[in-house]
């Protein structure tokens, strides 16, 4: 689930990190693990749930902040938040188990199962909805019905139609663009394919055949343990603006807590929930009508780390804040859940498996730059995959955005490079043949940066 973050609500793609060395669960690496925490987490604050498990065994687990500042109760282990866009994967697996029952495939028209859903002419599959490369624009980028609409109370045929009114940005197919519109759509076709509701076919399908006993559709319901959510104002926190989850639906709907998410991608790695080929095909990169390739898959989506893999995905939604990350090699999952959109879950996860796998952590020291030098890193860049970066100066600092993911503040380590406010990611930039801007992000431990042009 995903707006601008003048609506309050952020979300994100995703941050991993990986290593060949495993750190052990010692007393001594729990104290390594505490520590990334408080060093960003106040017991005063809206705080973070952050679990490590090994093989799907929890070797971490460990809750700092308040649950509700106005009655001062403090965060817990358990504190069920809602999860955004993690809830993607939710319904992507949904969308699995039904083709392994011959109920549909990924390769269908969307239109066999939502006839009057406009697609100007286009022919979309329902694996287009899944790895965003359908050309549906994302109707959390509609700043109006953000602000407004999704406070009513409406049913998922008058929210479809609502979508309808946006036009299509691309063909199918020719790029990867995040679009919670899609993620709707599907939770639509498994209602039409299921005969439930999606509440109902999650609750029975995965929820109850995992004993995720702290999941849920999160609607008006009182949901045991869920925690308040809040966002900063200028004044200070403030309860986060309501929304109806009609609106977010499969798109982002979802509670749930810690040690049911690490349940859940226990199962899902290790085929107990949907197949094995059905898991590779969830986590397989995707390619574009030009022969670009996108590494979003369904509801997931996976990066390297020098030769390691990791997989996961991140979430937000008013007052939430979440992600999630597994190293394959390592049977290594990590997931954060916060219950403030001033955060960035992904910092702490990155941390975490820094320590988790023995990993350094690159260090900055700021430098102070002219108004003029900082201005000149202003602009658009665009990486080989089409995804663009935007780079903006406000009130004396830098701010970077890629896509509609979280904004991050900047700062000056020399006069050609920026690292981000509390995390690993630093970028630098020179100048190639051609006389453009050239940025090389480095991000995740890597040794090998992503490079984007500026525009």
């Amino acid at each position: 689930m995903k707006t601008s973050l003048i609506a309050g609500v952020v979300s994100a793609t995703l941050l991993f990190g990986a290593s060949n060395v495993f750190a052990s669960d010692s007393n001594a690496h729990k104290a390594q693990y505490r520590a990334v925490l408080k060093n960003e987490l106040s017991k005063n604050e809206p705080g973070a749930v952050a679990l490590i498990s090994k093989e799907g065994e929890v070797i971490f687990k460990k809750a700092i902040g308040s649950a509700n500042l106005e009655l001062k109760v403090p965060l817990k282990a358990k504190n069920v938040f809602k999860i955004g866009s993690i809830s993607k994967q939710f319904t992507a697996a949904a969308i699995m188990i039904l083709q392994e029952r011959g109920k549909l495939s990924v390769h269908d028209d969307i239109h066999k199962y939502v006839p009057d859903f406009p697609t100007e002419g286009h022919v979309i599959t329902i694996e287009q909805l899944l790895t965003h490369t359908s050309g549906l624009a994302n109707y959390t980028e509609d700043r109006e019905l953000m602000l407004k609409e999704v406070q009513a109370p409406a049913t998922l045929d008058e929210i479809l139609a609502r979508f309808a009114a946006h036009p299509m940005k691309f063909q199918p197919g020719d790029a990867m663009a995040y679009s919670n519109t899609g993620y709707v759509l599907l939770g639509k076709i498994i209602e039409v394919v299921s005969g439930q509701s999606y509440a109902e076919f999650i609750d029975e399908h995965i929820f109850d055949k995992l004993d995720m006993k702290s999941s849920h559709y999160a609607g008006r319901q009182i949901i045991k343990r869920h925690v308040s959510g809040y966002d900063l104002s200028p004044e200070g926190y403030v309860n986060a603006g309501y929304i109806d989850m009609i609106w977010p639906h499969a798109a982002g709907a979802l509670s749930s807590n810690v040690f049911d998410l690490n349940i859940w991608f226990t199962a899902l790695a290790n085929g107990s929930l949907i197949s094995e080929q059905s898991y590779q095909q969830m986590i397989a990169p995707v390619t574009l009508n030009d022969g670009r390739v996108s590494n979003y898959g369904y509801g997931l989506a996976t990066t390297t780390i020098g030769e390691y893999q990791a997989i996961g995905h991140a979430g937000g939604i008013h007052g939430f804040v979440s992600d999630a990350v597994y190293v394959p090699e390592e049977e290594l999952y990590i997931t954060v859940l916060a219950n403030s959109t001033n955060r960035n879950p992904q910092v702490l996860t990155q941390r975490l498996a820094a320590k988790a796998l023995g990993l350094k952590s690159p260090s900055y020291k700021e430098v102070n730059l002219t108004p003029q030098q900082l201005q000149a890193f202003e602009g658009e860049y665009q990486f080989e995959s089409g995804a663009v970066r935007r780079i903006v100066y406000y009130e004396g600092d830098l701010y970077t955005q890629e896509g509609d993911g979280y904004i991050a503040q900047l700062s000056a380590s020399s006069s050609d490079t920026l690292f981000f406010d509390q995390s690993t990611a630093y970028m630098s930039f020179v100048t190639n043949e051609q006389g453009n801007l050239v940025m090389n992000l480095f991000e995740n431990f890597s040794d090998e940066p992503r490079k984007a042009v500026k525009k």
